[in-house]
């Protein structure tokens, strides 16, 4: 039997799960599917089946491609990122993006980033290591600085009297003499330091940077045989008195006061080793150093007045002229030298008497009662400095109470006589007479004047005596 089908079977609505992923459409004694894009039909055509867009050509993607259910994706590798239209890639700047692990500093590379270091520091992964240059190099700030490290560097600390030169990691000297070295005499620059220069006179401080005196009278040789003092800045070399200090033969030399123009003596002048002697008058005889005893009681035989038997003094001869004073006493009757030292023909020698009478022992006098007068001259003083001419006061101390006894003064010439010859009685009598040097034309006071009596006042007259009336 022959059958006839007159109606067509719409097999999209009787076939279920027809064309899925896709639109199935009908068509005489079939159907057909319609695939959505991504999806194409089966075999049979009547299946919409996934397709794989990574695996044709060209691909889609330009670097990596995933396929999907009904399509597929476009991916880039790690350092890259995808561009607007879905497909191709860009570069990935992970420093801008702080999309990066580096420590210090980052560097964008294509599809990468790498990581470096400072100065300083080492590279060791994305970590910087700071790099210790005061172990690595250990003169790297020469031997007068100290190496401090520092993280990616380092500081060089100079010793005192160092800085830093230009480079900042070297200590070479500093020029303290350019600057405020407060040095009043000089600057002398120094490695490390200065030093003042000192005048002369002074010695730079051997731990304080001052000028302190230099003590030249250490050195035992500076003044030879004379005695050295040191003064601020230099030195004195001091002699004994009547000595001066010779640079050249550096010692001490006996000074001539007899040859000076200053002669000390009024009559007559003898030089002696570091001092000299006043000569005396004819008729009078030496009293210390300084005076001259003369007058009726050292006449009258009463008690020996001959020098001393020993001494220096006497070693010279008791009557001779010795570095004689010219014209040294204008007295009547004398004769004057002329300038060149002699005397005119018509006049005889005037001789000087260095004969002396010993005033550490009391002068005896014996004198006859019935003879003496009030005016008589018991003893003349006449002082033989030049600076007493005129500025001494001759007195009696003690033993005179009763008045019996008195000291004047005429032409220069001081004497000792008596002043109640009625009230005397014949006996033993002590006085102790003694010298004053006066001031001038005041009032005496005791006291030399040191602006009005220059050089040598010798030394003050002291002496005992014994007076016995018979």
């Amino acid at each position: 039997m022959i059958c006839v089908c007159s109606a067509d079977i719409d097999e999209c609505k009787v076939m279920g799960n027809l064309c899925k992923n896709g639109q199935c459409l009908n068509t005489l004694g079939s159907f057909s599917c319609i695939c959505k894009p991504g999806y194409t039909t089966d075999l049979s055509s009547t299946q919409c089946v996934d397709v794989d867009e990574c695996v044709q050509a060209p691909k889609p993607c330009n670097f990596i491609c995933k396929n999907t259910e009904g399509g597929y994706l476009c991916s880039c590798p790690r350092g890259y990122v995808l561009q607007d239209d879905a497909k191709s890639c860009r570069d990935l700047d992970e420093c801008s993006t702080k999309q990066h692990n580096c420590q210090f500093l980052c560097v964008n590379t294509i599809g990468g980033f790498t990581c470096k270091c400072p100065p300083g520091f080492t590279q060791h992964h994305t970590a910087c290591i700071d790099n210790n240059e005061c172990n690595t190099e250990p003169g790297l700030c020469g031997p007068n600085g100290v190496c401090q490290n520092s993280p990616g560097s380092f500081n060089c600390e100079c010793q005192r009297g160092f800085s830093l030169d230009p480079n900042g990691q070297h200590c070479e000297d500093m020029d303290e003499c350019v600057g405020n070295h407060r040095c009043q005499h000089g600057c002398q620059n120094l490695v490390g330091g200065y030093r003042c220069s000192c005048p002369q006179g002074y010695l730079q401080h051997y731990q304080w940077n001052q000028c302190v005196d230099e003590n030249e009278c250490q050195n035992s040789q500076i003044c030879g045989g004379a005695s050295c003092h040191n003064t601020l800045g230099s030195f004195r070399c001091q002699c004994p008195t009547g000595f001066s200090f010779e640079q050249l033969t550096g010692g001490c030399q006996d000074v001539n006061e007899c040859s000076s123009s200053q002669n000390p003596c009024s009559f007559g002048c003898s030089n002696t080793d570091g001092g000299y002697l006043c000569g005396c008058p004819p008729g009078y005889l030496r009293a210390g150093q300084g005076h001259c005893l003369s007058g009726a009681g050292l006449s009258a035989g009463g008690s020996p007045l001959s020098p001393a038997a020993d001494g220096d003094e006497n070693a010279l001869s008791p009557e001779a002229c010795y570095e004689c004073k010219i014209n040294g006493y204008p007295k009547k009757g004398r004769k004057r030298r002329n300038a060149n030292g002699t005397e005119d023909l018509q006049n005889d020698l005037d001789w000087v008497s260095l004969a002396s009478v010993d005033v550490d022992h009391t002068l005896q006098l014996r004198l006859n009662i019935s003879t003496l007068k009030s005016k008589d001259h018991i003893i003349d003083f006449l002082p033989a400095l030049s600076t007493l001419a005129n500025h001494v006061r001759y007195t009696i101390d003690y033993g005179n109470d009763d008045g019996l006894f008195r000291m004047n003064q005429k032409d220069g010439v001081s004497y000792l006589h008596i002043s109640k010859k009625k009230a005397l009685q014949p006996g033993t009598y002590y006085l102790q007479i003694h010298s004053v040097p006066l001031t001038g034309s005041r009032e005496p006071t005791g006291e030399p004047d040191s602006d009005y009596l220059s050089g040598q006042l010798g030394d003050a007259l002291h002496m005992s005596v014994q007076i016995v009336l018979h």
